[in-house]
């Protein structure tokens, strides 16, 4: 249970009946005031094992007053309740103003907005950023999360765990370095190593999915291991038919990640298959579905993995790891895979893969001439 924002009204969300349950106050100081009376009332009734109380009985005598400072400037306060510095729901808000104003994606911005209402404010709850620490709050908040997920029914991954605490600490830093606060609740905590993730696809498990999937899915998946292409909106989804040029035989890539465009070349067969999807394609992007484009293809890609009896985790990014080992266990240049996937560095592409590419050390030593004398 706990106060947040959604598109800048004041919510209270709590679970009771083994359902999530959730209340709009409004927008400004008499939302947030009415919101944090609510919360408290819901949490008792809770405690005590009582009905939840009726929010618009409990919250009509809330009201915000204006006081006069000693300084003759005037100042707003809620009733009965002192002003603290800026909360955390406000900073987040702040922070995504920035990210806009720096050129961050929008599927970037969207997904810290999600983290920020359905993860971040129910369990810190809306308070001062300045009145949280790092054992009161933050310990609670990591220990939360180490728990099972109420998507996937699943135990978090410590991956994720990280990645929480680094959008965390991302906002706390920021707060700070613009004077809007003075704490960072995060400063003594110290990300976990993990274990990398271990790629299994295999060529033939993913015939088998393609076999199982969905005719749009089994093109999606077609295209993403012959041009490297990262799945979802970013890159895959978003690519039209105008970006290919089928005299030259490549593909334009942009990668909204590293906003840089790359060069793909088509193998010949597969430029073929290109250009008879082409010749029936309704929407202008390669991938659709019913003549329209695709936003999402996580759902059906899963569903295939069922049908196919798929039992390691697996996910469409990995065809894209595919793409890369199946080009390096053929003995394709490493620099020229690097370029195709789009890496910053040759060394990253060497980091990520090298170890997938079986005897080539044992290949390079064996090229070594004999250093004898008769």
């Amino acid at each position: 249970m706990g106060v947040y924002q959604r598109d800048s009204r004041w919510m209270v969300y709590w679970h009771s009946n083994g359902k999530r349950h959730d209340k709009s106050f409004g927008r400004g100081e008499l939302g947030q005031a009415k919101a944090q009376v609510f919360d408290k009332a819901v949490q008792d009734a809770l405690a005590k094992g009582l009905p939840i109380p009726d929010p618009a009985l409990l919250t009509a005598p809330v009201q915000v007053v204006k006081t006069v400072s000693m300084t003759n400037e005037p100042s707003s306060q809620v009733l009965g309740q002192q002003p603290a510095g800026m909360t955390l729901s406000d900073l987040g808000a702040r922070y995504l103003d920035h990210m806009r104003a720096s050129g961050r994606t929008d599927n970037h911005i969207r997904n810290i907005e999600r983290l920020l209402a359905n993860k971040f404010i129910p369990v810190l709850g809306d308070k001062p950023v300045d009145s949280m620490t790092y054992q009161g709050d933050m310990v609670p908040f990591i220990l939360h999360f180490k728990g099972i997920s109420d998507t996937t029914k699943k135990e978090r991954s410590q991956v994720t765990i990280n990645k929480y605490c680094d959008y965390l600490n991302f906002i706390f830093h920021f707060g700070i370095a613009n004077d809007f606060t003075k704490v960072n609740p995060l400063k003594n905590w110290k990300k976990a190593k993990t274990q990398p993730r271990e790629m299994k696809l295999t060529l033939e498990d993913a015939k088998k999915i393609m076999a199982c999937a969905e005719p749009h899915l089994k093109w999606a998946m077609e295209v993403c291991f012959n041009i490297g292409a990262r799945p979802g909106e970013s890159e895959l989804l978003a690519l039209k038919w105008e970006h290919v040029d089928f005299g030259a035989g490549t593909v334009r890539i942009y990668a909204t990640k590293t906003k840089t465009y790359r060069i793909v070349p088509i193998n010949a067969n597969f430029l073929k298959r290109m250009e008879q999807v082409r010749a029936t394609s309704q929407s202008g992007f390669i991938i659709e579905y019913n003549g329209k484009s695709v936003t999402r293809i996580v759902k059906s890609f899963r569903n295939a993995c069922t049908r196919a009896g798929i039992t390691y985790p697996t996910r469409m990014y990995d065809l894209r790891h595919l793409f890369a080992t199946t080009l390096l266990c053929k003995g394709a240049d490493l620099a020229a895979v690097s370029k195709m996937m789009g890496h910053s560095t040759v060394k990253m592409t060497a980091d990520t893969y090298y170890h997938y590419m079986e005897g080539e050390k044992e290949r390079a030593v064996n090229l070594l001439p004999a250093l004898e004398v008769a």
